[in-house]
């Protein structure tokens, strides 16, 4: 091949490459504009396991990251906490707004207890650290299908809360649920279901329309047990049914059916229950949401 064929050859291909490229460029920028994404720098995240007095302190600790990844205003109520660290102000937000006030579920013991926060005693504090601070207000509800709605009514009603908070500037907190089928030999090898494990998460990033076709949409989240960035996806189940509980143990109700959106999160290591084998069916629901808009 001549210097001159050489030279006419490389051309188009350069040429070839930029178009691609640009492609490339235009799809990865119109990806970013299709999602609601707040920044969030690692190295700003609260672990949760600053808290050394108990291991379930995913709650308070999702406040915290809440504040920080938030509006200005809110990274500054942060900021304004007793304490020159994280490990401070965590402790300070927990002391004033979980140990020192009431349990909404039990009056007779606070919010904090070594095992967690209850959904209502976290959107309690919420609000109240809101209403204290003057911050927007944040509200808590449980996330269960409403009678008669449909998986796509159900899937749009979850996505447009999550997205409308984002879009606002304020991070949802997210209470994911698992839970455990298994034949029992005492009830004649029936299939009982047993609640496993709870955590909160912060959400960070959605997409910001669903497309008619969409049966579920993927979330990022900030996971407190370690403070790290993860995704996660949540969906509607369309096929299989399944029992989870809408309140606690003690006071709650067992719904059934497929009451709750259904939730696919490898990276928070914190919902795999112990014991758990080959033959168990487990689900993990999208138990409760605490954002700024309402359902």
């Amino acid at each position: 091949m001549t210097k001159a064929a050489s030279k006419t050859w490389r051309l188009p291909a350069a040429l070839v490459c930029l178009s691609a490229l640009a492609t490339s460029i235009a799809g990865a920028e119109q990806e970013k504009s299709d999602r609601i994404c707040l920044t969030v720098d690692r190295n700003v995240l609260v672990d949760q396991n600053c808290f050394t007095d108990s291991s379930g302190a995913c709650g308070p600790t999702s406040v915290a990251n809440c504040l920080k990844l938030g509006t200005p205003e809110m990274s500054r109520a942060w900021e304004s906490f007793v304490g020159a660290d994280d490990a401070t102000r965590l402790r300070f937000l927990i002391d004033r707004w979980f140990r020192s006030r009431p349990s909404i579920e039990f009056p007779e013991k606070k919010r904090f207890s070594f095992d967690g926060v209850l959904e209502e005693d976290l959107a309690a504090a919420c609000h109240d650290l809101s209403s204290d601070l003057k911050l927007p207000k944040l509200k808590g509800a449980y996330l269960d299908r409403q009678p008669g709605e449909s998986s796509r009514d159900f899937l749009a009603r979850i996505h447009k809360s999550i997205a409308s908070s984002l879009e606002a500037g304020c991070p949802p907190i997210l209470s994911l649920k698992s839970y455990i089928a298994r034949r029992r030999e005492s009830l004649d090898d029936e299939v009982a279901w047993q609640f496993a494990t709870h955590h909160w998460v912060v959400v960070t990033g959605v997409r910001r329309e669903l497309r008619f076709t969409d049966l579920g949409f993927s979330v990022d989240l900030v996971d407190p047990n370690g403070g790290f960035e993860t995704s996660a996806f949540i969906y509607a189940e369309n096929q299989l049914n399944f029992r989870a509980l809408k309140g606690t143990e003690e006071k709650g109700q067992w719904l059934s059916g497929r009451p709750y959106l259904l939730v696919q999160a490898p990276g928070v290591l914190s919902l795999r229950p112990h014991g758990a084998t080959w033959k168990d069916r487990l689900v993990v629901t999208a138990n409760f949401l605490i954002s700024k808009d309402s359902l």
